[in-house]
């Protein structure tokens, strides 16, 4: 250790030197923060399967909850994702022609706009107990901003 401070030392140009091993620190930890998290998050959800991804969410958290027991959960919504491109706009005399904007052939999206629930049907092993139905109820409707006239909770068959 004293040894690599000695050469430290001796090294005319130590702030470059410095200055260049906190930049690669930074970026190891930076890109670090990128990797393997194994379970995925809504942000991280592409728009194919963002519906897919709050249904099993919502699935999860029922699932968890005290009395409900294993549950099944299916999300009616009022449309798909819609995706808005970045594009290009240019004017010929009197007509008007866009082309989306590409970076790495992948197109440039500004804006995602996720679809809205308008229904949710819960069949749980828990369904058939009223306290259980009642909270998984405002559950549901807090995670989905939906009312709660909108939720329906069964029972599973035995």
């Amino acid at each position: 250790m004293t040894k690599l401070i000695q050469r430290l030392k001796g090294l005319k140009h130590k702030e470059i030197i410095i200055a260049v091993v906190s930049v690669v620190v930074m970026l190891v930890i930076y890109f670090s923060s990128f990797g393997g998290s194994a379970s995925k998050k809504e942000e991280d959800a592409t728009p194919s399967d963002y519906c897919l991804f709050k249904q099993q969410e919502i699935s999860d958290v029922i699932s968890q909850m005290e009395g409900a027991g294993k549950a099944s959960v299916v999300i009616n919504w009022a449309s798909s994702v819609e995706i808005i491109p970045a594009q290009n706009v240019t004017e010929n005399g009197n007509t008007l022609s866009s082309s989306i904007v590409l970076s790495s052939g992948e197109p440039i999206i500004l804006k995602e706009i996720y679809p809205r629930a308008i229904g949710v049907l819960i069949v749980c092993e828990g369904g058939s107990d009223a306290r259980v139905r009642v909270n998984i109820i405002m559950a549901v409707s807090t995670l989905l901003d939906l009312q709660a006239d909108k939720i329906l909770v069964y029972g599973t068959s035995k």
